[in-house]
């Protein structure tokens, strides 16, 4: 696994363990360097966070940010 994809397994986590809310979870992905198995995949994801920021109440973007978070961590682990 290269170093891309560590530090966003990391940034994750980060996420995961309430480190850092949505908007700034979503800030961060948008200056990664995101691996080639999952680059392509960026745009979409950004995407879903912007949804859930705007269209979801607060108190449930931890729970939507998560499941967004699983399908990172599961494409990188393909």
């Amino acid at each position: 696994m290269g170093s891309e994809s560590q530090k966003l397994k990391q940034l994750c986590e980060m996420f995961i363990r309430e480190e850092c809310d949505l908007e700034n979870f979503q800030s961060r992905l948008e200056t990664a360097v995101f691996p080639i198995e999952i680059e392509a995949e960026k745009l979409d994801i950004l995407n879903q966070l912007e949804e859930i920021r705007f269209t979801k109440l607060e108190s449930n973007h931890y729970q939507y940010g998560v499941e967004v978070v699983r399908k990172i961590i599961d494409t990188l682990n393909k």
